[in-house]
């Protein structure tokens, strides 16, 4: 009985006239659901199907009948073979960018995302009627994948244009510190709705970095007086950030997302700068310190990208480029290896960066040989003495134990080397100005022989014995290098207090004009002799003057130093008087010419005893710039009494109203020398 009503109910739909009719209705609606489906071409003008009251009966109808998942795959499979329709308008759209100017592609691009929108939007509404929410996910899905197959190989390049254009035209930050990103409207809002986005993210970033870079070359190059860092950081935030926030609706939940990428930007950022500024940083160091700024930029940025090893290279080779050659002069070098030291104190403390770069600087240094001459020029006549000083005897004295660079470990302050430092590194030597610089050399006894040398230059080119700079500077160089580096020059300077005792007493004695330096010949370097002899008037002085010194202290003879010193000497002409300020030859010089009208050079080299015929012609050049001698003839010269239309004499004489009496013409038919007004000349002491 059970088989015969199985065998009953199966062979009912095919002889019921109910389940005729419901096939029948099943296959109308079949066809309508699908002609509903059907992809439209939007081209022709085609609007938003209406879901009309049969139409939803419809699809209720295929969906109990479970014909629902068949129905939806033959609609993909119409929409692949309809997107020939949507390939098209892409190819016309870009062609027309690809050929037209930047604001037009701009226009034509934003056109056919809203008509890609159109196309997917007018596709999508009829699935709604199935009421199944995963549906139109994916059919969008489907929708991006053929797009994105669809778009030409020139898209790329296209969308980055258009994304790069938008970008530039985001307002530039008006608050200095925004509270929160600024919301920016995307160039289209079909975007993240055809996939363009997440599908070219690349290209999104690529603009971004762009941008990234030209603000860093902007603010950098508007120069090293301000910190530039924080200045583009603004802009980045407020013109990329917000950018690529507006992208992705600009919604709480996409900056969440956004952050990874936002810390890659300020990595980035600070790579850039880093970049731009090593490369400028041999200059930066020139500039020291109205540069400081653009250091402390520096600093940050290598702390945040840690490059150290790339910032070593690229100075060391800037310095071996523009400084370390033979062009480049003593002095020079040594100022810029303290701004090198000063400089990069700042981006390093414990001072790894500058051993790595001083090293080649140091080299070179002592392989000069006026390189020791000069850095006791720097120490002495700088302001490193000054600027360093006040370290303290404690911190920067330049003693023994500092100079084997042992470190402390009992230091509360100590702290290990870092990782990047040479096995030669040592954090616990001296790091101030002038240990440094000692530094070079493995002994400071070289450093003090040329001190020495220089204090007693510049002592011997003293006026009216005032050695006051000369005593605070040896004042300076003992907290560096302690009192006994410095015996020799506390008895030069006593020599200068002695020397104006004495010449008081002298001129208390005597009428002179000879005011000398009697200097100590065991504590002074050597001093070179000249065979100089000098014309009657200045010998008398200074016969007289030894004279007297004789009978003031009768255990001390003076040795004179005939070419040393310097005299005040009033020349009296026909037209004019002449005041000037000459050393002893050019004095003499003078002196002789009083006698003679013409002297050759030969004559007057074997008058003064100078056989070097080119020492007696820089005299005579000397009195011929101030007009009071001319060359007449090869190696023969005259005086001129008056003043002749050719010569122009670089210092002016006295002008007639200057107070100074004229001589009656007639009366000056030779020279008058004031012999001399005053002169300073150089003895030195012997028993």
């Amino acid at each position: 009985m059970a088989l015969v009503a199985a065998l009953q109910l199966w062979d009912a739909p095919s002889t019921s006239e109910y389940y005729r009719r419901r096939y029948e209705d099943l296959a109308k609606a079949d066809s309508l659901v699908k002609s509903y489906l059907e992809p439209r071409n939007v081209s022709a003008g085609v609007t938003k199907p209406v879901e009309t009251p049969a139409i939803s009966s419809a699809f209720k109808m295929v969906i109990e009948a479970g014909l629902a998942p068949d129905i939806y795959s033959d609609f993909i499979i119409r929409v692949d073979s309809s997107f020939d329709l949507i390939r098209r308008e892409i190819d016309e759209h870009m062609d027309e960018a690809t050929l037209g100017s930047s604001g037009q592609a701009d226009t034509i691009l934003v056109n056919l995302f809203e008509r890609l929108a159109l196309w997917q939007r007018i596709w999508a509404v009829p699935l709604k009627a199935f009421n199944d929410p995963k549906l139109i996910p994916q059919f969008t899905k489907t929708f991006h994948q053929l797009l994105h197959a669809s778009f030409p190989k020139c898209f790329p390049d296209v969308l980055q244009h258009f994304l790069e254009s938008s970008l530039l035209r985001v307002p530039e930050p008006i608050s200095p510190r925004p509270a929160a990103l600024p919301k920016v409207a995307p160039p289209s809002p079909h975007l993240s709705r055809l996939g363009i986005i997440p599908r070219y993210s690349a290209t999104l970033s690529k603009v971004a970095y762009v941008e990234i870079e030209r603000i860093v070359k902007d603010e950098a190059g508007k120069g090293w007086e301000t910190r530039r860092l924080n200045k583009a950081r603004l802009r980045v935030s407020s013109s990329v950030a917000g950018w690529l926030t507006g992208m992705f609706d600009g919604t709480e939940a996409a900056q969440t997302a956004l952050r990874p990428m936002f810390s890659r930007f300020d990595y980035y950022l600070c790579k850039c700068f880093f970049d731009t500024r090593t490369d400028e940083l041999f200059d930066i160091i020139v500039d020291y310190p109205d540069s400081m700024a653009a250091l402390e930029d520096l600093k940050e940025c290598l702390f945040k990208v840690d490059q150290r090893a790339a910032l070593v290279d690229k100075l060391k080779a800037a310095n071996i480029k523009r400084l370390l050659h033979p062009g480049a002069e003593t002095k020079d070098v040594i100022a810029q290896y303290i701004s090198t030291i000063r400089a990069l104190r700042i981006l390093d403390p414990p001072g790894v960066l500058l051993h790595k770069v001083a090293d080649p600087i140091r080299r070179h240094l002592r392989e000069r040989p006026d390189t020791i001459k000069c850095i006791v020029a720097t120490l002495v006549e700088g302001e490193e003495l000054q600027d360093e000083n006040e370290l303290g005897a404690g911190d920067g004295a330049i003693d023994q134990g500092n100079m084997d660079g042992v470190e402390n470990f009992l230091d509360n302050r100590w702290e290990p080397e870092p990782v990047d430092a040479a096995p030669e590194f040592r954090s616990g030597k001296a790091s101030d100005i002038i240990s440094t610089l000692v530094s070079i050399y493995e002994t400071r006894d070289v450093i003090m022989k040329e001190l020495q040398v220089l204090l007693a230059t510049r002592l011997l080119a003293v006026k009216d014995y005032d050695a006051v700079k000369e005593i605070r500077t040896v004042e300076l160089l003992k907290i560096r290098f302690g009192e006994a580096a410095l015996q020799v020059c506390d008895v030069m300077l006593k020599d200068i207090a002695d020397s104006k005792r004495i010449n008081d007493h002298v001129h208390g004695d005597i009428k002179s004009d000879v005011h000398p330096l009697v200097i100590s010949r065991m504590f002074w370097p050597n001093i070179e002799n000249s065979a100089l002899h000098l014309p009657p008037k200045l010998e008398e002085a200074q016969r007289e003057y030894e004279a007297a010194f004789h009978r003031f202290k009768p255990d001390k003879h003076l040795k004179i130093l005939q070419h040393l010193g310097s005299v005040s000497i009033r020349l009296e002409l026909a037209d004019r008087i002449v005041e000037v300020e000459a050393t002893p030859l050019q004095a003499s010089i003078a002196e002789l010419f009083e006698t003679r009208d013409a002297w050759s050079i030969l004559d007057l080299g074997q008058k003064l005893g100078i056989e070097d015929e080119e020492t007696v012609t820089n005299a005579l050049i000397w009195w011929a710039e101030h007009g009071v001698l001319k060359e007449t003839n090869k190696g023969s010269w005259r005086l001129l009494e008056s003043m002749e239309d050719d010569v122009a004499p670089s210092i002016p004489s006295m002008p007639e109203d200057s107070g100074i009496d004229r001589l009656d013409e007639t009366k000056a038919d030779a020279i008058r020398v004031h012999w001399p007004v005053s002169h300073r000349n150089r003895a030195m002491l012997t028993p």
